[in-house]
């Protein structure tokens, strides 16, 4: 008998699990059942196998008949970079990230899935969004589904789905922001792609109010997003038309919208259901995440980022027995012994017409191969020529979080590698504790805070300015002085 489609759209969080299953209608889907589970006591992805049961016994008393599902993760579960790429890089750019990989990962590349989102090229250059999870992490979700007797088609980000869950100007900017009882997450869909996805260092409290202009929690939400737009590229096309969308699974409310808005200078939009969705099943809080995950793979788009079907995977080899392998070797080494006696009763231009051909099919491989060669070549200088005051700003740019609580408005690099550099930060222990990793690193030295003072129009922010000496071990860098003191004397 023939049956619906139907697909599962799974929210997984470090303290609950949110289900909405689709059905297939009108070209679209239709929501059929939502439903959220609160982990019992004690049960976690720490334990899958017990947290599989407790999601398969859930599935069942709600009435949820799907088999398949899409998993959908936090972004505090993944690392996102954004990585430029050569231009024309086309089918090599898996091969250019995990190279890319290769070094920034090294050591715990085993500890880690990976997976991008390729961006088209604009002016010349072309990008990727590379996308990080623990292992542990995914190996946790595959046995809680098995124990829950489910089939994942896809493990994504939650809120890179949102972000593809309503139509836009494909030439538009547009930050999505997600709202949800654990915090907020923001992602950038531009030109169609992905080129951010990130947790907000925000808390939001029990009791929100009603979005007046004075809540502090809503100050700090917008000073946030306005420190991230302040970064993003000021391109005509994307600073005249972006605008921020928001799913609220918080109960933010439309007055905080409008006062968000407000304070950003853009445009918000509340959203409330996913872009073919005919139902209200999973209108608003908190289905519409696991709703747009499961509508999407349902009409068979691949996610942005698919952890579980990752593109940047090591190819794996086949594994032989000693049996295999030895038929294997005598049957080639029969193969080679016929092709030599064969060989033989060739006569001599027979030979050179054969050579000839295969001359002939090898030219459009000798191509590609070129092609291939060329690009490395172009790539290879990017790593092993840089520059020695990069490696200084790379030590720089470790010591700070990744959190967007410290920033710099200036730096300066002399040639003795001297650095001065200032800036502004949240409060005065995220600058402390940049002083403290610069003097913790071995490769700097000599280094002294400059000032340390309230800014801002309400003093909330703290300027500072910071001097070190950059000297990686067996290096020595002259000074200008003695470069001066060697010149010949007239």
């Amino acid at each position: 008998m023939l049956t619906k489609r139907r697909m599962l759209g799974l929210v997984v969080t470090g303290r609950s699990v949110t289900a909405v299953e689709v059905v297939a209608a009108n070209g679209g889907g239709r929501a059929h059942r939502a439903a959220e589970l609160v982990f019992p006591e004690g049960v976690g992805l720490k334990e899958p196998a017990a947290l599989g049961k407790a999601v398969k016994q859930f599935l069942r008393d709600q009435g949820f008949s799907a088999s398949r599902c899409v998993i959908g993760i936090e972004a505090n579960w993944l690392t996102a970079r954004a990585k430029t790429l050569p231009s024309g890089a086309g089918a090599a750019a898996s091969d250019i990230l995990a190279l890319m990989i290769e070094r920034e990962f090294a050591s715990d590349r085993k500890d880690l899935v990976f997976d991008y989102a390729l961006q088209a090229d604009t002016a010349g250059e072309r990008s990727a969004l590379l996308v990080a999870a623990p292992r542990h992490v995914l190996d946790a979700l595959n046995a809680m589904a098995r124990a829950a007797g489910l089939h994942v088609v896809a493990v994504t980000a939650t809120t890179m789905a949102l972000a593809g869950a309503v139509n836009g100007s494909t030439g538009q900017d547009q930050l999505v922001l997600h709202l949800f009882g654990g915090g907020a997450e923001l992602a950038l869909r531009s030109q169609g792609a992905m080129r951010m996805v990130r947790r907000l260092p925000v808390s939001l409290p029990a009791d929100r109010g009603d979005g007046a202009e004075g809540n502090g929690w809503l100050d700090d939400l917008a000073a946030q997003l306005r420190r991230v737009v302040s970064l993003l590229p000021g391109e005509a096309a994307g600073a005249a038309g972006r605008e921020l969308l928001v799913w609220d699974d918080a109960g933010m409310g439309s007055d905080a919208c409008a006062a968000l808005s407000k304070r950003l200078t853009l445009p918000v939009r509340l959203c409330d259901r996913p872009t073919g969705l005919d139902s209200a099943a999973a209108d608003g809080p908190p289905y519409c995440a696991a709703a747009s995950m499961a509508l999407g793979s349902l009409a068979g788009r691949r996610p942005s980022v698919d952890l579980l079907h990752s593109r940047l995977a090591p190819k794996k080899t086949l594994a032989i027995g000693r049996k295999v392998a030895w038929a294997a070797g005598v049957v080639v080494a029969l193969t080679v012994a016929g092709a030599v006696f064969a060989w033989d009763w060739h006569s001599d231009s027979v030979e050179a017409a054969e050579l000839s051909e295969r001359l002939r099919q090898m030219k459009d491989d000798l191509t590609d191969a070129n092609e291939v060669i060329a690009q490395v070549t172009y790539a290879r200088p990017w790593y092993n020529q840089r520059r020695s005051y990069l490696d200084c700003v790379r030590e720089l740019t470790l010591a700070f979080p990744e959190e967007g609580l410290i920033w710099t408005t200036s730096l300066a690099v002399q040639e003795d590698m001297q650095v001065v550099f200032s800036g502004n930060a949240v409060s005065k222990s995220a600058v402390l504790d940049v002083l403290d990793r610069l003097k913790a690193n071995k490769n700097v030295s000599s280094v002294q805070p400059l000032y340390l003072r309230k800014a801002g129009r309400d003093g909330r922010e703290t300027a500072f300015a910071m001097s070190f000496t950059y000297t990686p071990l067996g290096k020595t860098w002259p000074s200008p002085s003695a470069k001066r003191s060697s010149l010949p004397r007239r």
